[in-house]
């Protein structure tokens, strides 16, 4: 199963960051509703609560798409999801998270909120480190020292909360640079390529131009924190060339992640009624990419939800 071709449009920026619309080449509506328009419930687990588990569960219609790290406000803490997760209707799972709340664990509060935000790509990225199994251990502690670095950078939350410093900066008056200023998406765009300071970040691609739009703007949104660790060489730096945003979209699209059934690079495959779905991860090189795959009756497998990572781009490195 490949990437389908990936067509990198011409770029626009706001302040240090560099977005440049993606196209494909696949086709057709894969009926799947996710964001705010999913109808996904979150709680602890009923057996006890774990930090690193929750429990999902899809009352609406239609397949659900929760992302790698969408956030799961409120509980006994915030957390973050671990992997990009299909629900079909009426299934409930129990999902791998990480907490982005190092300092609160508030017994008795069990119910989470969706509103779809996205963790900002600092924190984000680290699910993305050690697809090539060089950076295993302790994930979770790694996560925590990076939403420390915005404690450092903005004053310190007082349970070192992520969504504290998020919403912080939503209210601030006084940002630099406004996400509501970002290019709107266009006719039947599916994805980004983002640049911070002059070298690609992320490549974020969808199945369908819906999926794009549900998550488009909560993505611009949570890079705009991510402004605030940059260095001043960073945020004094020209606009990233599209030929660089071309040339990682390449790197992306060349991976291969093996046929949906069976094969050694194959995964657990995961029915919800008449439509299947599986994981898929790969590294090669500097690009680190993650997602999930979808199968429809009569239609051929295809990836509803992949992103791409740069390794090597300065704010995936440890501090």
């Amino acid at each position: 199963m490949k990437v389908p071709q990936l067509h990198v449009g011409a770029g626009s920026r706001l302040g240090p960051l560099s977005i440049f619309p993606v196209w494909t080449s696949d086709s057709g509506s894969l009926g799947i509703s996710t964001g705010t328009h999913a109808d996904v419930a979150v709680t602890e687990l009923a057996s006890g609560p774990q930090i690193a588990r929750l429990t999902v569960t899809n009352s609406g219609r239609h397949p659900a798409l929760l992302l790698e790290g969408e956030l799961l406000e409120g509980g006994q803490q915030h957390r973050t999801c671990a992997r990009d997760v299909v629900l079909g209707p009426g299934e409930t799972r129990d999902i791998d998270t990480f907490c982005v709340e190092a300092g609160r664990w508030e017994a008795g509060q069990s119910s989470h909120r969706r509103q779809a935000r996205r963790a900002p790509l600092n924190v984000w990225s680290e699910l993305a480190n050690g697809l090539d199994g060089r950076r295993e251990g302790d994930r979770q502690g790694r996560i925590w020292e990076r939403v420390s670095r915005f404690d450092a950078a903005r004053g310190a939350s007082v349970t070192s909360s992520l969504l504290d410093h998020m919403d912080l900066f939503k209210d601030n008056e006084h940002n630099r640079f406004e996400a509501a200023n970002a290019a709107a998406p266009l006719e039947g765009q599916r994805g980004v390529v983002l640049g911070l300071g002059t070298q690609p970040l992320l490549l974020e691609v969808f199945g369908t131009g819906t999926l794009f739009r549900r998550h488009y703007r909560q993505l611009i949104d949570s890079a705009m924190l991510d402004v605030e660790l940059l260095s001043p060489q960073a945020l004094a730096s020209g606009p990233m060339p599209g030929q660089r945003a071309r040339d990682f979209a390449a790197h992306v699209q060349a991976m291969d992640f093996g046929a949906f059934d069976g094969g050694a690079a194959a995964v657990e495959v995961r029915s919800h009624g008449a439509l299947r779905s599986r994981n898929v991860s790969r590294a090669a090189g500097r690009v680190s990419a993650a997602g999930i795959a979808v199968e429809l009756p009569t239609r051929r497998p295809q990836l509803a939800h992949l992103t791409g990572w740069n390794t090597q781009h300065p704010l995936m490195e440890l501090a």
